[in-house]
């Protein structure tokens, strides 16, 4: 999402640092950034006192300041950061507007490292994605193997990058991927062979209110758009049966058949307990003509989890 900058992780689990200039609006696209705070800083949390002497006051008409907390909590009242960094900036001569600011100033006190994190915020900020609006079992046709949608926009945006293609989903089922990619300006096709799917699935997309189509189709020999960016599946599964892996590669064939420099990225059932959302996991699977760049592990329930694979066509036969 912001390809001008340099991205570093900080010792903070959920705190980065960008250095250069980036379309900053393109946190509203993200599924797991809350905002992006500029002109700022990051330091160790000592006192209220201190951060008061690193932020710089200003003149700004219809502000505000919001606090909050990652990971537990740091022992200051987020209410009395506020009072007192308002008073900063008020001293300055700005003005407040709570309801409906032009400009908010924000503060994150990370208790994962110890951090606490300022700026001015891009994006929406703690709380206000309306992701629990959105989830799977909101829609009108639902099943219970539905991607939840933060997963499935991540999917989307590693897979389809700033590439301004199609991204494409041929065993679209429910709909959910073709939602996330739509709401993120990208043309968007799904394909599915079951036509209740198809159906329920257009359903869900008019409930979403987004631009996107899907058609019957099958997935082991459907047309690409020829401006195909990205193909992102989460396969329909049962027991991991010959069936299903056959079914896979032969789809995995069509697509590289048809263009072989896509993004792909595939979500697929594994074993509970190699869940680490934080970190690249390993994984023995294989992709029949593709190339496993990096994997992660998605936590379901006790008895099973999703590996989400990020691949790209091999170079080899």
């Amino acid at each position: 999402m912001f390809t001008d900058s340099d991205i570093t992780r900080t010792d903070s689990r959920r705190l980065l640092t960008a250095t250069g200039e980036s379309d900053w609006e393109c946190a509203e696209l993200m599924s797991g950034c809350e905002c992006v705070l500029v002109n700022g800083g990051i330091s160790k949390w000592t006192s209220l006192e201190d951060l008061l002497q690193k932020i710089e006051g200003e003149k700004v008409d219809d502000m505000a300041i919001e606090c909050w907390r990652h990971e537990g909590k740091i022992p200051v009242a987020t209410r009395d950061i506020e009072r007192q960094v308002g008073g900063l900036f008020h001293d300055k001569g700005s003005t407040f507007n709570l309801e409906n600011p032009k400009r908010r100033f924000g503060i994150v006190l990370d208790k994962s490292a110890g951090n606490v994190a300022w700026g001015w915020m891009v994006g929406q900020g703690p709380g206000k994605h309306g992701w629990s609006a959105m989830r799977a079992n909101k829609r009108p046709f639902f099943r219970p193997v539905s991607l939840e949608p933060r997963l499935a926009r991540a999917a989307v945006n590693i897979a389809a990058g700033t590439d301004e293609g199609h991204v494409v989903d041929p065993m679209c089922g429910t709909g959910g991927i073709l939602i996330e990619a739509a709401l993120t300006g990208r043309p968007t096709l799904g394909i599915d062979f079951d036509p209740v799917m198809v159906d329920g699935s257009q359903q869900n997309i008019d409930w979403a209110k987004v631009d996107a189509e899907v058609k019957r189709g099958d997935a082991t020999r459907f047309e690409l758009p020829k401006d195909t960016a990205a193909v992102v599946v989460d396969p329909p599964y049962g027991r991991n049966s010959p069936g299903d892996e056959k079914l896979i590669g032969d789809m995995l064939a069509n697509i590289r058949s048809q263009n072989n420099e896509c993004k792909l990225v595939v979500i697929l059932p594994v074993e509970a307990g190699g869940d680490d959302l934080d970190e690249e996991i390993t994984t023995d699977i294989e992709l029949p003509g593709y190339e496993i760049k990096t994997a992660f592990g998605i936590p379901v329930h006790k008895s099973l989890g999703r590996v989400m694979i990020i691949a790209e066509a091999s170079t080899q036969d």
